[in-house]
């Protein structure tokens, strides 16, 4: 029997009870100024020499988060201005697409997470 007690809660849910328990937040969750280039419709944040950029790609500052983080560079950010967690939250209010749209890893097809999800996997 496989048990995921969290996985009906949306992220929405999340970030409601971190607020309400005033859990401390990692700082990439939270917008600020970062380095991105834009590569297959995502930011990647480009802060280090980690990221070997293509020929005419030059790092812009936005202002951007994270809503989802996963291994280096397959998470990429969105463009936000929310610097606290009652600013996500009423973000999320606004907004009708899923945490893991920066996750690139899930439009990988069969095996994405999305997919799994919705096989019943969690």
């Amino acid at each position: 029997m496989r048990v995921f007690p969290l996985s009906n809660w949306s992220e929405r849910d999340v970030w409601r009870y971190t607020l309400a328990e005033g859990i401390p937040v990692v700082p990439l969750y939270f917008a600020r100024s970062r380095p991105v280039v834009r590569r297959a419709n995502a930011l990647i944040v480009v802060d280090d020499g980690r990221f070997p950029l293509e020929p005419g790609e030059v790092p812009e500052q936005r202002s951007v988060r994270f809503r989802s983080l996963g291994c280096y560079p397959l998470s990429a950010a969105i463009e936000s201005r929310a610097s606290t967690v009652s600013e996500i939250v009423a973000e999320l209010d606004a907004t009708t697409t899923s945490e893991r749209q920066g996750r690139l890893i899930d439009g990988k097809g069969a095996a994405s997470m999305e997919a799994k999800k919705r096989e019943g996997y969690f």
